[in-house]
């Protein structure tokens, strides 16, 4: 570790490389993700990937973002910004931005389970694929947010046999939404077409 935040002209020479490269999407976003984990590592943070830049790690074909959230622990607001800017990125507004990437710090604890992946040279932590799936269904139940509708249905495709649901099942319990997955669940093995106007009549049919 180093003390100066400044010193980060290889990570941020790796940060061009890896959003410049012609790799495929999901293979940029996330190593320019592990770039910037990196960069808040050697200043003595820890960052985990949630939000859109998680959902397509773990749904590549479902879903596309330029946008990486992290929950930054153990760090200042100046001191995230000394990091992010020694990599080249520009504050505006809540994002720091490089070209048409956006990188946004929405909190400060996390607290879900995380999981770890080797990306290249680097590690990156990003929230459990149990934990944003929860979220997402969450999301579909109380604030009748369709596009979490849609999204849940897509991260249940992609892992619905491997996943933990002992693990999400108690972590949708404590929200009072445990019945949503089923709901879900039912509404994937019915094939029906996955549309808004869909996902509306289920949730009218089940939460009016």
């Amino acid at each position: 570790m180093t003390d100066s935040p400044l010193a980060n002209d290889d990570l941020r020479a790796a940060l061009e490389e890896a959003w410049q490269s012609d790799g495929e999407h999901v293979e940029r976003m996330t190593l320019s993700a592990a770039v910037i984990s990196a960069a808040l590592e050697r200043s003595a943070m820890r960052a985990t990937l949630v939000g859109g830049g998680a959902l397509e790690f773990y749904v590549p074909a479902g879903y596309q973002t330029s946008d990486l959230d992290f929950v930054v622990e153990s760090g200042t607001r100046e001191r995230i910004h000394q990091v992010l800017t020694s990599l080249g990125l520009l504050k505006n507004g809540r994002h720091w931005i490089r070209a048409d990437l956006f990188v946004e710090v929405p909190g400060n604890s996390m607290t879900e389970p995380v999981s770890e992946f080797s990306i290249g040279d680097f590690t990156l932590r990003i929230i459990r694929r149990e934990a944003l799936l929860a979220e997402r269904i969450v999301g579909y139940r109380y604030w009748k947010y369709w596009a979490y509708g849609q999204q849940s249905i897509e991260l249940l495709q992609s892992f619905r046999s491997s996943m933990d649901e002992e693990l999400l099942r108690g972590m949708l319990r404590a929200e009072g939404a445990e019945d949503t997955l089923s709901l879900l669940l039912g509404f994937l093995d019915s094939g029906s077409p996955l549309t808004t106007e869909a996902l509306d009549r289920l949730w009218h049919a089940h939460y009016r």
